[in-house]
This record gives C-alpha cells, sequence and structure tokens, in this order.
C-alpha cells in the first residue's frame, strides 16, 4: 500500500457514505414531505434539507424537482450522483490499489449525464427500485474492501472515512428534529421513525430501546448508544480504533487528530446531564468537534 494515497481512500469512503446517507434518508423521510396537502409536508421538507444539509431548494420547484435536486443534480454537490462521481474520481487516483472486484463494483454505479426531470406532479413517489442497486452496490464495496484490502493503510482510511462522514450526517439529521426557538411546528413522531431507519433500522432500536419515537429518546439512543451501530458513540469508537492503528502501522502523525476524538468522546459523555433544552446545543458541539477532528486527520494524511 502506498502511504500517500491514504487520503484519496479516505475521501472515496466519505463521499461513498455520504450517498448512501442520502438515499436511506430521503427513502424514509420523504412520504412526509408530500403528505397529500395535510398540512404538514412544507415543515417535513424543510427539515429534510436540514437533515441533508441542503438549506437552498433546487431550481426546479414542485415535489419531482425537489426529488431530483436530492438524487441527481449534477449541480447539486451534495446530491447522490455527484456523491458517487466524487468517489469515482478518487478511485481513479487508486487504480493499483483497488481490488479488481471493487473497482467493477464501483464503476458500475450510475453515472454519467442525468436524466431529464419529470415533470412536477402532487405527488412523488421516492423511486426506490432505480435506487437500491446503488445501496447494494456500496454496501457491496465496503464488504469486498473489508477482506481484500487487509494490509496498509487503505482499510483504516476507509473505516475513517465511513465514520467521520456517518458523524456528521448523523448530528446534522438530528440537529434537524430537535426544537428550537423559532416556533416551527415540531418534528410528528413518523419523521423520528423517519430518522432511525435512515441511519440505522427501526429492528436495531425496538431491540435496544423497544417501540418509542419521541424526539429526546431517538436523539439520546443515537448518539450515546454504542448498541446502535451507526450512534455517533459506536462510529466514534471505530475512528479512535482506526486512528490507533494507523498511527501504530504508517508514518502518520495521528496524536492531533487523537486529541480532538478524545474532546468529542468528552463532549459525548455530557449527554446524560443535558437537558432537553439544551440537546440542540450539545449537537453544535458535536459538529464542531467533527469538523476539527477531520481537518486533523486531513492535515496528517496529506
Amino acid at each position: 500500500m502506498i502511504f500517500r494515497k491514504a487520503a484519496y481512500f479516505y475521501w472515496l469512503s466519505r463521499y461513498l457514505t455520504r450517498a448512501l446517507d442520502t438515499i436511506r434518508l430521503v427513502e424514509a423521510y420523504w412520504p412526509l414531505c408530500w403528505d397529500g396537502g395535510k398540512g404538514r409536508g412544507e415543515a417535513s421538507l424543510i427539515r429534510l434539507r436540514q437533515a441533508l444539509r441542503m438549506s437552498a431548494p433546487g431550481p426546479i420547484f414542485g415535489p419531482a424537482g425537489e426529488l431530483f435536486w436530492f438524487l441527481e443534480a449534477t449541480e447539486n454537490p451534495l446530491s447522490v450522483r455527484s456523491s458517487i462521481e466524487a468517489a469515482r474520481s478518487n478511485a481513479r487516483l487508486l487504480r493499483e490499489e483497488l481490488p479488481e472486484e471493487l473497482w467493477e463494483m464501483l464503476g458500475e454505479l450510475p453515472s454519467g449525464l442525468p436524466a431529464v426531470p419529470p415533470a412536477p406532479l402532487l405527488e412523488t413517489p421516492f423511486p426506490w427500485s432505480v435506487f437500491l442497486h446503488r445501496v447494494q452496490g456500496i454496501s457491496a464495496i465496503y464488504e469486498i474492501a473489508r477482506f481484500s484490502l487487509v494490509q496498509g493503510a487503505g482499510p483504516d482510511c476507509l473505516a475513517l472515512g465511513q465514520a467521520i462522514e456517518g458523524m456528521g450526517n448523523l448530528t446534522a439529521a438530528l440537529s434537524a428534529l430537535v426544537p428550537d426557538e423559532s416556533g416551527s411546528p415540531p418534528p410528528s413522531p413518523e419523521e423520528e421513525a423517519a430518522i432511525l431507519c435512515g441511519f440505522c433500522s427501526l429492528d436495531a432500536y425496538r431491540a435496544t430501546f423497544g417501540p418509542c419515537y419521541e424526539d429526546e429518546p431517538v436523539c439520546r439512543a443515537l448518539l450515546g448508544d454504542r448498541r446502535i451501530p451507526r450512534s455517533f458513540a459506536a462510529l466514534l469508537q471505530s475512528v479512535s480504533a482506526s486512528l490507533e492503528r494507523l498511527e501504530k502501522s504508517s508514518t502518520y502523525t495521528l496524536s492531533s487528530a487523537s486529541e480532538s476524538a478524545l474532546a468529542l468522546r468528552a463532549a459525548l459523555a455530557s449527554l446524560g446531564g443535558t437537558s432537553k433544552n439544551r440537546l440542540s446545543y450539545l449537537l453544535v458541539e458535536l459538529q464542531i468537534g467533527c469538523n476539527q477532528l477531520h481537518q486533523e486527520i486531513e492535515k496528517a494524511l496529506v
């Protein structure tokens, strides 16, 4: 493994995770955004944009235009298509390091010019069948990497990118749900369930906490419980383990990144004593900590 290419593995993983999280969250959340004129669709749509860090609507209006903006628009740098293309660009710089099977699977993910967006309709269902093979393909890429890239910095940089991106996406989504002081309508229980579906699974949550979807239990569980595989705590643990392995097995100086991870761990440890009206402040603190951790990792891998 050529260590100087570690950053390409890191960004390949981040972009793939971004695409996967966007597909899963939009698929779970979409039915609530255009709810047959029942009055809550627009508020849900605003929260979905916030969860995806896409605060501005797309240039094409209506349900079909919004869905196109989230999933296919090349002019949106956070869309699924843009994320996959960015992952592919990093993969081209790793052509000699990637197993043939992984490279072929990445090449089969949809690329090229987007289709013409459909005409706006009153109701636009999520085209799950179109995106199912993307979900399966990205998941398979991670599985192949786990078994094939057994030496060097590649596997740990992939795990690092996956966890860093996941923590950022999760805190953004939870921030959209935590009540604020703006007076906007509170999220519905269905929205809590959508966040769970997007980031772990209802089965995983029910096995740990039971069928309870109020905002505070969901937020606290997805932040602090390591038994939920994609909770913030579980992802942070993965980051710390990857950093430790990289520092032992390579020439990277990752002490600053490890210190940033410890600072995040300390902030997360205050979750149990954080009152409901302070959860939004904790989420901001965690987002800032994630940015700091990413900056330290990026500096070390250059």
